[in-house]
């Protein structure tokens, strides 16, 4: 989720910020070249500052990408109720409830598969 919530961010980011350059360069009366870039083929400094900056928020590191990874599979498995959600060395743990009982279950997002323990 919150991946998707970065990349509609950075999308509504490129969208504004390319009106507005849109808008200056038809205020100047200064035609956009046929991509979409301004004459001389350059995005000026602050558009291509802000492009990179969005670019860089829309990858998540391999460590966040595998704990929304491995929380993504609790949910998903029908564990939307859980606490205690840590790292357990190249895994994850979680206290789950399902039936009324409480148990561990280890998330393993490599390979996708959520065991329970015993």
């Amino acid at each position: 989720m919150n991946r998707l919530a970065s990349a509609a961010l950075a999308g509504v980011f490129f969208v504004a910020s390319g009106g507005i350059a849109l808008a200056a360069n038809d205020a100047a009366g200064v035609p956009p070249a046929a991509n979409g870039s301004p004459p001389g083929g350059k995005a000026p400094p602050a558009q291509s500052r802000v492009m990179a900056a969005a670019a860089r928020l829309d990858r998540a590191a391999p460590r966040e990408e595998r704990i929304t990874d491995a929380l993504n599979l609790l949910e998903a498995k029908g564990y939307g109720a859980f606490s205690n959600f840590q790292a357990n060395g190249k895994n994850f743990t979680a206290m789950v409830s399902q039936d009324g009982k409480r148990f561990t279950v280890t998330i393993d997002p490599d390979s996708g598969r959520i065991s329970r323990q015993s």
